[in-house]
């Protein structure tokens, strides 16, 4: 006669799953805090990876700027300790034609907007003098209606847009030659200003009443959210603008969001110094 088989197999008692329970909740426990700390460090880095990117791209167009705008004479028009106002560039091309009788020139392969705005300047490369020479544009039109057809040299094509220059006397522009690099400036305010209840570092271009966003957040102008220190050629602070050498600013960013630092929900800030030698 065969045994039962059924009657001698054993399960698990009620104390080994009780056990086995407890034990899986401990090990989950243990896999969601470490999920919990994890997250929190990656939502922290990817805030400060945030606000240094911002205190970067910032840095690099002001000093880009900068660098740029003592080409384009009398580079600073305002001096201030969180905003500075400067002749920014805004356009380049080349003179490819002149008007018979005019102060007019063809300019070809043209970048930027040219206008004839009371904050717009110009400059042209004297040759042969080794010098850039300040101008000031009164109009910008087509090739047609400004009666400047076609380059000067073969090929004949139309500039791409025409100036035409105040003149006074006229050697005021004959010096300009075919050939000769043309820039345009325009003035331009650095500085804060708040929305959302944040603030930005924003850009107010020739007479505009309102600054564009550039970048941020920032810390607040009572925290130097943006700072300038302008420096003469032998390293002292001054407040000259035709003496400035260097402009040094700082720049104090924010994190778009707040992270958990301990019990607390705070900004993440980074700051960047950067010293910027101006052409002359």
């Amino acid at each position: 006669m065969k045994a039962d088989v059924s009657s001698n197999r054993r399960g698990f008692s009620l104390l080994e799953l009780i056990i086995s329970m407890v034990m899986a909740l401990v090990i989950m426990g243990s896999v969601v805090q470490v999920m919990i700390v994890q997250g929190r460090g990656y939502r922290k880095q990817r805030e400060m990876v945030d606000t240094r990117d911002t205190s970067r791209q910032a840095a690099a167009l002001l000093a880009w700027d900068l660098r740029q705008s003592v080409i384009g004479e009398a580079p600073f028009a305002s001096l201030g300790a969180n905003a500075v106002a400067i002749r920014s560039p805004r356009a380049v091309g080349t003179i490819c034609a002149k008007h018979a009788t005019l102060a007019r020139y063809g300019v070809w392969k043209s970048a930027g907007t040219f206008l004839a705005t009371d904050s717009d300047t110009a400059v042209v490369y004297a040759i042969g003098r080794d010098k850039w020479r300040k101008l000031k544009i009164t109009a910008v039109g087509t090739p047609t209606a400004m009666e400047v057809p076609a380059c000067a040299w073969p090929g004949a094509r139309p500039p791409d847009i025409v100036v035409e220059f105040a003149v006074r006397f006229k050697t005021d522009t004959s010096w300009i030659r075919i050939g000769a690099p043309l820039r345009t400036f325009r003035r331009v305010e650095y500085g804060e200003y708040e929305a959302n209840g944040r603030w930005w570092l924003g850009r107010r271009v020739g007479a505009a009443a309102s600054y564009e966003q550039l970048t941020g957040p920032l810390l607040a102008p009572a925290s130097n959210g943006l700072k300038f220190t302008y420096y003469d050629t032998l390293g002292f602070e001054t407040v000259d603008p035709g003496a400035i050498g260097s402009v040094e600013f700082t720049l104090r960013t924010e994190s778009y969001k707040k992270t958990n630092v301990g019990t607390n929900w705070t900004y993440q800030r980074d700051s960047l110094t950067t010293r910027v030698a101006v052409r002359r």
